[in-house]
């Protein structure tokens, strides 16, 4: 080994026994750490320093995981507090629209329940539909572009005729419908009644989604007084 060679292998000898890791002892020794690795690697006691500092790495990414965790979990509580304020705020204008009043009764009975992101109505009945889809354009204020539409038709529906029906009786474009499922028929009366499919209306907005959570308890609070 060449003497300059052989100073720079003792000096990041000295530091690999010291605890140092590869990235260091190379950027303090201008060695690269292939290098280092080809000098080291083998040796036991670099072997044991190795897995100590992949553990303390370990740790100390899990830590940093959790804090960025925490952080992103106590900001999420603050925006979603935001949202609720709003709605709060708003509701005193908009529970004198009868729209607004109509919309959340909808909601109350045929919306989404659970989860904090999608807001959805379904049903049967397109005159309910329609209204549906004004109380998201009108009093929601949510673009038509970001409406989608889905479809559960009984296995004797035609399928495209039932599109077809939704879409004009909505004033939804057939291109944001997604995959129709099909459902095996119940009975007579069932496919009698259901003629047409259920349809589903429904958009993405953890906003919204909360906002209408906190309207439909104010609406609560107003009933019951």
């Amino acid at each position: 080994m060449p003497a300059k060679n052989l100073m720079l292998y003792k000096k990041a000898y000295g530091m690999r026994l010291c605890g140092n890791s590869y990235g260091v002892i190379s950027r303090k020794c201008n060695v690269p750490k292939s290098t280092l690795s080809g000098w080291f690697s083998k040796q036991a006691f670099s072997v044991e320093l190795k897995n100590q500092l992949d553990k303390k790495t370990r740790i100390k990414n899990s830590a940093n995981i959790s804090l960025m965790n925490a952080r992103r979990l106590s900001i999420m509580h603050v925006r979603h507090n935001l949202y609720r304020l709003k709605a709060k705020e708003d509701y005193q204008t908009l529970k004198n629209k009868p729209l607004f009043i109509a919309g959340l009764a909808l909601y109350w009975g045929e919306g989404t329940k659970v989860g904090n992101n999608m807001v959805s109505i379904i049903n049967c009945d397109s005159d309910l539909m329609e209204l549906a889809v004004l109380f998201f354009l009108k009093v929601l204020k949510i673009p038509e572009s970001k409406l989608r539409g889905a479809l559960f038709v009984y296995n004797d529906i035609n399928i495209e005729e039932a599109l077809a029906y939704w879409s004009e009786k909505l004033k939804i474009p057939r291109s944001y419908f997604i995959k129709t499922q099909v459902l095996p028929s119940r009975s007579v009366l069932t496919k009698r009644k259901v003629k047409n499919g259920i349809c589903k209306v429904y958009f993405s907005s953890t906003e919204t989604n909360l906002k209408i959570k906190e309207w439909l308890k104010l609406l609560t609070v107003d009933l019951r007084a």
